[in-house]
């Protein structure tokens, strides 16, 4: 988050100690990115919606619930609450790492496959995760794929792992759900 508050700052000082009225190359290109710096910040912070909302760059009503969706399901992950993250999917669901993809039957098979994952495989000391960054891919009214960049940290609040992942959703009785996950 200071990397981000940085690059404002950065922008901001840049805005104003410009002694001409017509915007200098650096500014225009400055500018073009303040809504992707902000818009991820946005996605991050509880004031989000207002900094979208200045910024003119809102997303639409199936974005943000997906992207609702991944992080509700990446603090069940975090708090070790399989119950509540077998809920974000629909059976089965298929887990490709690009070697050999798994396909899981039903919630018990997902629940022993996340407890695996998350109390066995994961790096030495993991706390939590961050959403980075994304891009939203809506294909049709009932099929959205999101890609994923976040990073782990450990409890000293130190990065631990950069991942990537792609998560395909599905429309499942007016409901968005987890069908397949491919991690990068």
């Amino acid at each position: 988050m200071n990397f981000i508050k940085k690059k404002i700052c950065l922008i901001f000082l840049i805005h104003f100690i410009s002694y001409s009225q017509q915007e200098s190359d650096i500014e225009k290109i400055l500018l073009k990115k303040i809504p992707n710096i902000l818009g991820n910040m946005a996605d991050q912070t509880p004031f989000g919606v207002g900094i979208r909302s200045l910024l003119g760059n809102k997303k639409s009503q199936v974005e943000s619930t997906i992207v609702n969706l991944w992080i509700k399901y990446n603090k069940a992950f975090e708090y070790k609450d399989y119950d509540i993250l077998s809920n974000y999917f629909s059976y089965p669901v298929v887990f490709n790492n690009l070697e050999e993809p798994v396909t899981i039957k039903n919630k018990d098979q997902l629940v022993s496959r996340y407890k695996t994952l998350r109390e066995e495989k994961i790096q030495e000391d993991y706390k939590y995760s961050i959403l980075n960054k994304y891009n939203f891919i809506k294909l049709n009214d009932d099929f959205v794929i999101l890609d994923v960049h976040y990073s782990r940290y450990n409890s000293k609040y130190k990065k631990i792992f950069f991942g990537r992942g792609l998560f395909y959703y599905k429309k499942v009785n007016t409901k968005w759900k987890l069908f397949e996950v491919t991690t990068l």
